[in-house]
């Protein structure tokens, strides 16, 4: 029985992608065959795609973490759910299992109930979204009402998801982007203060909002020389999360400043936290628990079709988006 699927036969980029008939893949021990009804992308797939991704692929490959469907097969040993279930996948590290087609097996460790609430677009953009936020501001900050919060790049996905943990805590959101573009969709999406970093000065817009006080936690995807432009404006005992790499691999800390805030950064990533049992159930739990509520619902920026997929990948690399790209394979 044959699906189609995102394949690619060597390193290149978007334009090694290509939509194939392939054969219809069958559940091992622990799997589940998931019916894909929609599916998100992320910037780690390009990376993935160039060979630039600590995971190496094994050619030719799919690629893909992110997607909500209807369980079709059910492999040995899976517990806890069964055929017909409606369930959306945690991305989690691996190189085996490529969901970005009409029919994928995940392991069924992580994957999570698709909520009644959500629409298939928002269920296959929750768990990437939220649990990358949720370790490092629910559980190692421990994020409180009086806290400032500093997001920068808040326009994507990850970024979303922070703001929305942050104002359910009742936390003050100060966010960035690099220009005036996005800023009315930023404050649309909850944040209290928008900077945008090409235009103004980011340490004195912090120190503005805060009083003086400055930020107690910063959650950072761009990294490099930007660790700079606010280490001025760190509050006393500041957590700072750097989660991605926009600016390079290589932080640039100024350790003077630091230790003058008594600062601490943490190089974070959400697979460290997820592969134990106890901390990912918790995790999911905590924003089921919400979204039962109507709240933490992902914000979906625009869903193409699964023939425009590979449109959909070069949509990403033009930056524009607000939210989750998803493409729809119904």
């Amino acid at each position: 029985m044959k699906t189609t699927a995102l394949q690619f036969h060597e390193a290149g980029g978007v334009d090694a992608l290509r939509i194939e008939e392939i054969e219809r893949p069958k559940p091992s021990p622990g799997e589940v065959l998931i019916d894909v009804k929609a599916f998100a992308l992320n910037r780690a797939d390009i990376l993935y795609l160039e060979d630039n991704h600590y995971s190496v692929a094994s050619l030719p490959s799919g690629l893909g973490s992110e997607a909500a469907g209807i369980i079709e097969a059910i492999g040995a040993g899976v517990q806890g759910f069964k055929v017909g279930d409606r369930v959306a996948t945690i991305p989690h590290a691996n190189t085996t299992y490529g969901v970005h087609a009409q029919h994928a097996v995940f392991n069924a460790d992580y994957i999570a109930p698709w909520s009644d609430r959500l629409s298939k677009e928002e269920a296959t953009s929750t768990w990437m979204e939220m649990l990358t936020a949720y370790y490092p501001l629910i559980e190692t900050a421990k994020l409180k009402p009086e806290d400032y919060i500093l997001i920068p790049a808040a326009s994507s996905s990850a970024g979303l998801g922070a703001i929305a943990l942050a104002k359910d805590i009742g936390a003050t959101v100060i966010a960035t982007t690099r220009t005036s573009k996005k800023t009315a969709d930023i404050f649309a999406s909850g944040a209290d203060y928008v900077v945008a970093t090409d235009e103004e000065d980011l340490t004195a817009r912090i120190m503005e909002a805060t009083s003086g006080a400055g930020v107690r936690v910063v959650y950072d995807p761009i990294g490099g020389d930007f660790v700079d432009d606010y280490a001025e404006a760190l509050g006393e005992n500041a957590l700072v999360f750097i989660y991605g790499v926009l600016r390079g691999l290589h932080a640039q800390v100024d350790i003077v400043k630091m230790v003058r805030k008594a600062a601490t950064v943490f190089p974070y990533s959400l697979f460290n936290h997820i592969r134990h049992e106890d901390q990912r159930m918790r995790g999911v739990n905590y924003v089921l628990e919400r979204q039962e509520k109507g709240l933490l619902v992902p914000k979906v920026d625009r869903v193409f079709s699964f023939d425009e997929a590979i449109e959909a990948y070069r949509y990403m690399l033009k930056g524009n988006q607000v939210g989750k790209i998803v493409v729809s394979t119904e």
